[in-house]
């Protein structure tokens, strides 16, 4: 039906959102999707999907932003898609020389930019603001000559449109694919340890050292952490006393997060959204949402979004993430109470099946695509 060829100079050639979910639904509905990158592995064809590495890979930033787009332009020439797909603010200037060259181009606003410069504690604290405005200028007048923008929030697209008069923007959010064959019994529930998880990226936004002192309180209970620190926190978090108790899982591959959440009784999916672009909440993190499709109750942020999911659900439990005493009494009462933990648990689940998957989300992908491919 067509090519579909996503750039990325910082993504993983498996990336979750990328690979896992746009890549294999493409195949899947006739589409050849390939996939280029600044990696220094080998070309690989897996499912379908061509991968492309430019073969280029540094651990410096600045050189990454100076270098990979001139190697990700070249590859993408000799690819000749239909339709460009890039998802990082640095390649905006090389969605615009394709676009230039009359090339088709997408982009993917995954996180709330230019908002996040702020929090990047990379960029000196002195250039964080200029670069920030820079970026919103540039995203202001370019964003809008994309053919296409998605965002993974409704608040993202709502921002698309009135900051940057993004007429043609949509909403894919980050839902989960259904395993349709799993299944988890209140016995089998009932057997597990009282594991606590908590998946994915380890910011300072998702408050983990309020969740060890709350964990402190309660006995035998055990918190498996498993993901990719940023910045130096965890420096930080490995000089608190409870370091010493938790189990960490220092990154994990897509197939491995089921064993993970086989272990678990409680899914911790906390995050500070007031210092994030989203602070009513985002549908773009999609921790609590896999959380959910492998029937775990959650204990989420007690913000207005995830308040309404979970009121309609009753599918966990929501918090104020630096609030110790409510941590601990959520946590306590899912432990004490492991029927109604169980509950919750297969709600969620229903709620994902029903509502929040990625078949339906796809669906509002290919549609675009297929609109932009053909000049609708």
């Amino acid at each position: 039906m067509g090519r579909i060829c996503f750039l990325g100079s910082a993504l993983h050639r498996r990336d979750s959102r990328v690979f896992g979910r746009l890549c294999h639904s493409l195949v899947m509905a006739g589409f050849q999707p390939s996939l280029i990158v600044c990696d220094n592995e080998e070309d690989e064809m897996i499912d379908g999907i061509s991968i492309i590495s430019t073969g280029f890979k540094t651990e410096y930033r600045w050189k990454r932003m100076l270098f990979s787009k001139k190697q990700l332009y070249v590859a993408a020439l000799k690819v000749d898609a239909d339709i460009y797909h890039i998802s990082e603010p640095e390649l905006i200037s090389l969605g615009m020389k394709l676009k230039r060259l009359g090339k088709k181009v997408v982009f993917d606003m995954r996180e709330g930019y230019p908002e996040m410069i702020l929090s990047k504690e990379y960029i000196p604290g002195i250039l964080r603001r200029l670069v920030y405005w820079w970026l919103k200028w540039y995203m202001k007048k370019t964003l809008k000559k994309f053919d296409a923008v998605f965002s993974v929030t409704p608040e993202l697209q709502n921002r698309l449109q009135v900051q940057f008069h993004c007429k043609n923007s949509y909403v894919v959010t980050n839902y989960p694919n259904i395993d349709s064959n799993y299944r988890l019994s209140l016995d089998e529930y009932l057997k597990r340890d009282n594991v606590v998880c908590y998946i994915g990226s380890i910011y300072r936004i998702s408050c983990q050292e309020k969740f060890f002192e709350a964990l402190e309180r309660i006995p035998k209970v055990k918190y498996l952490l498993a993901g990719k620190f940023w910045e130096n926190y965890k420096v930080e978090l490995m000089k608190l006393p409870y370091w010493s108790r938790i189990e960490f899982i220092d990154g994990f591959k897509r197939e491995e997060l089921s064993h993970i959440f086989s272990r678990a009784i409680i899914s911790n999916t906390l995050r500070d959204f007031s210092k994030t672009a989203s602070p009513n909440g985002s549908l773009g993190v999609i921790k609590i949402f896999e959380s959910m499709e492998a029937a775990l109750p959650v204990i989420c942020s007690d913000v207005p979004l995830y308040r309404e999911i979970v009121k309609k659900y009753n599918c966990g439990i929501c918090v104020d993430p630096y609030n110790v005493n409510e941590i601990e009494t959520a946590v306590r009462f899912l432990i004490e109470n492991k029927q109604q933990a169980y509950e919750m648990g297969q709600n969620g689940r229903t709620a994902i099946i029903k509502e929040y998957n990625w078949n339906k989300q796809f669906l509002v992908y290919k549609d675009v695509i297929i609109k932009v491919i053909n000049n609708e």
